[in-house]
């Protein structure tokens, strides 16, 4: 399945000594709420991104030879990139909510924090990629433009379908319009609240979940179909995601006006909103891979998975249930290399391919599928092993190296 949209997941996390500003999620240490108090640090969210990037890395690589009660699942990864692209926008807001990123300076500072690094580990997985599409090859040229488009993050927006070296990548080229419009859509949102405070955030809300859940449902019920292609398409174009990344802003302007209000029943709002998406994603049977009513999954559940954030996000996720579960020391420490984990699964699973295939030691492939068990979980481990050493040697004093630079502009701006 190295040709599924999902061959992504998805982008962010707190880590210490690293900037929260992963892509796909990306919990903040220096965000403030609009009270001007430290922003809380969502620490289950980082545990839930931990969950999600498995669920998408067994997607792509364990082989069902026996279809099971929970093979449905694992073809709705689908599922986990959304719930990866309304976090993102939910954490963007969560850690520059309070910042007024008038100037041109401090929209640049927010540029570089925000997009900067994720661009450059990108290119470098785009690298990876593009070495093991050159192996792949067998000496075959590869199409130099279609290269380049893909290093320009413009090739998912010509057509999606012309998969990128490194096919994850498609995700972060789908975000990359709504973090560099954040600015503005903030304002817009900010403009909404000023006239209609917490009811028009929430209308706002409901309006873009219409738009990106509502034209996939109406296809369904007017064909009863809706086709792979289609459903690519919904999923991977760059516009298709942006209203699930605004909903995500919303959710959390709205968990920033009401602060620790409603702790309770907000936390079973959260348990609730969660447990339903779950339980769908397991339990509702399957029409088929990425068609019948499977390419719903691409955005229906944003709005359950918003309306955890917001429940959630009050007084630290201590009034959820779930949030606690997934506040676990375990999840959050795995979840803070999610990002990298779901950028270098391709390359590092094609690594563990070639030395199977040069050393003749084992093979990861049987029959043509990847049907070697043993072989994955030594994969699945290294992956996270890989993900975590680049993360805290190359990452981080990368992550230090752009606050510092983000930080002096800042200086001169002022």
């Amino acid at each position: 399945h190295s040709t599924s949209p999902t061959i992504d997941p998805a982008i962010a996390s707190t880590m210490s000594g690293r900037e929260a500003t992963l892509p796909i999620s990306g919990l903040a240490v220096e965000g403030k709420a609009q009270s001007g108090e430290p922003a809380a640090r969502l620490s289950h969210l980082t545990g839930a991104r931990c969950l999600a990037s498995a669920l998408i890395v067994c997607g792509h690589f364990i082989y069902v030879d026996h279809p099971s009660a929970f093979t449905a699942a694992r073809h709705r990864g689908n599922a986990a990139v959304d719930f990866f692209v309304v976090l993102s926008g939910f954490m963007t807001q969560w850690a520059y909510g309070s910042r007024m990123l008038r100037g041109g300076t401090e929209v640049r500072s927010f540029y570089l924090r925000r997009v900067g690094r994720v661009v450059l580990t990108t290119w470098l997985a785009m690298v990876l990629g593009l070495g093991v599409a050159l192996v792949q090859a067998h000496g075959k040229p590869l199409d130099c433009w279609h290269v380049l488009r893909c290093f320009s993050f413009v090739e998912t927006w010509r057509d999606p379908m012309d998969w990128c070296p490194n096919g994850q990548t498609w995700t972060v080229a789908a975000l990359i319009p709504s973090w560099l419009l954040y600015p503005w859509a903030r304002k817009a949102a900010a403009a909404v609240e000023h006239v209609a405070e917490g009811c028009g955030l929430l209308v706002l809300l409901l309006g873009l979940y219409a738009l990106t859940a509502g034209p996939l449902l109406f296809m369904f019920l007017r064909d009863g179909d809706i086709s792979y292609r289609r459903g690519f398409w919904s999923q991977t174009w760059p516009p298709a995601t942006m209203p699930d990344f605004s909903i995500g802003m919303v959710a959390a302007m709205l968990s920033q006006r009401h602060g620790a209000w409603g702790g309770h029943w907000r936390g079973l709002l959260a348990d609730v909103s969660l447990a339903l998406a779950v339980a769908s994603c397991l339990f509702l049977p399957s029409s088929g891979y990425r068609q019948g009513w499977e390419p719903l999954f691409n955005h229906s559940l944003a709005l359950f998975f918003a309306a955890h954030m917001y429940g959630s996000s009050a007084a630290g996720g201590s009034s959820s249930v779930l949030a606690s579960f997934l506040s676990h020391p375990a999840l959050v420490s795995l979840g803070e290399y999610s990002f990298e984990v779901y950028l270098f699964q391709y390359p590092v699973h094609e690594i563990f391919v070639a030395l199977g295939d040069i050393t003749k030691m084992f093979s990861m492939k049987v029959n043509g599928n990847n049907a070697n068990y043993e072989g994955f979980m030594a994969f699945f481990l290294s992956l996270w092993l890989v993900a975590g050493l680049y993360a805290e040697f190359v990452e981080a004093p990368l992550i230090s190296w752009l606050r510092t630079r983000a930080n002096e502009w800042s200086a001169r701006g002022h």
